[in-house]
């Protein structure tokens, strides 16, 4: 019985692995430093990017009384609109520099920056959570159940209607301005969003087989939605929390400008650009500087959950 000779290099397939399994070798290959930070870069460069930048703000907002001597609150008529590095009297004699200048009122704005980064991610954080809790449990209940879901998704089909700065506006004007009703008002326009995305997960997940064999075992419904259901879409929810932050910071910032926010008082991104537009011409760096916070720390998020989307998703791999 002879053996046939095979001609392995006409077969295309088997020429695809090997050219695969070559480049892969390549890439981990630690002699060629180039070629493999290179790939690192593309399946990590967006997290790490993201991450410092939000790492950045972070250190600011926790740190914020050590990073200034001004009192972001205190006003100083003769000190009103300096320029970026002129010098200032603190309360005690001292003089001290101006860094980013005075706004208006004769308020520092090196102090009211890195302040303003503490309210503003105080309350996107917190309109995030609220948001990710009663979304996901309103869209577990719409997809595990269906006699819930004809109701409860009518209704927040009905909400999500509603333009979301509208409804921001009307919550806050019925409610009241203030830190928990600012969340409570941010975190109710992405509710229908959230809770359709997690709805049509449970959907997908629960015809299953081994969700199917768990339900014949016996388990209960809520050992079912805890253990099984809920971890599977726990990557959704971490790449819809974090880029979900860059659009809570806009609608904080937004509110904020309109007047609706926190206290006029109280620092915060969109309070200081709503100050800086009477002196905007004459004084750019009023306008440019929180502008410029905002525009940094919504491009870290993006790029974070970005990143976060393509480690995460399985489609994207």
């Amino acid at each position: 019985m002879t053996r046939k000779n095979l001609n392995l290099k006409e077969n295309p397939a088997i020429l695809a692995k090997r050219r695969h399994a070559a480049e892969h070798i390549k890439e981990m290959d630690p002699v060629n430093r180039k070629i493999k930070f290179g790939a690192f870069l593309r399946k990590y460069g967006r997290v790490i990017i993201g991450g410092m930048i939000i790492l950045a703000v972070l250190f600011c907002a926790i740190f914020a009384p050590l990073l200034t001597e001004w009192d972001p609150e205190a006003t100083n008529v003769p000190e009103a609109k300096l320029k970026p590095g002129e010098m200032g009297e603190l309360a005690n004699g001292e003089e001290k520099v101006h860094v980013f200048g005075t706004d208006i009122y004769g308020r520092d704005m090196w102090s009211r920056l890195i302040f303003g980064s503490r309210n503003t991610l105080i309350v996107s954080l917190g309109a995030q959570i609220i948001m990710t809790v009663s979304g996901t449990l309103l869209g577990l209940l719409c997809g595990y159940y269906t006699k819930v879901e004809k109701y409860l998704m009518r209704v927040l089909d009905a909400v999500a209607t509603i333009p979301s700065l509208l409804l921001c506006l009307l919550m806050v004007s019925v409610f009241g301005s203030g830190v928990p009703n600012l969340m409570l008002a941010m975190s109710f326009q992405g509710i229908p969003g959230l809770a359709r995305m997690v709805r049509n997960q449970v959907l997908s997940l629960r015809e299953k087989e081994y969700i199917e064999s768990e339900k014949a075992m016996g388990a209960s419904d809520l050992r079912t939605v805890g253990l099984h259901i809920l971890p599977a879409c726990s990557s959704y929810l971490l790449v819809r929390f974090s880029s979900g932050l860059a659009n809570a910071i806009l609608s904080m910032t937004a509110l904020s400008y309109l007047g609706v926010g926190l206290d006029p008082t109280v620092a915060s991104w969109g309070g200081m650009i709503q100050n800086s537009q009477k002196i905007m011409f004459a004084l750019p760096h009023t306008f440019m500087i929180p502008t410029a916070a905002i525009a940094i720390t919504v491009f870290g998020f993006t790029m974070l959950g970005e990143g976060l989307r393509d480690l995460l998703d399985p489609k994207l791999r």
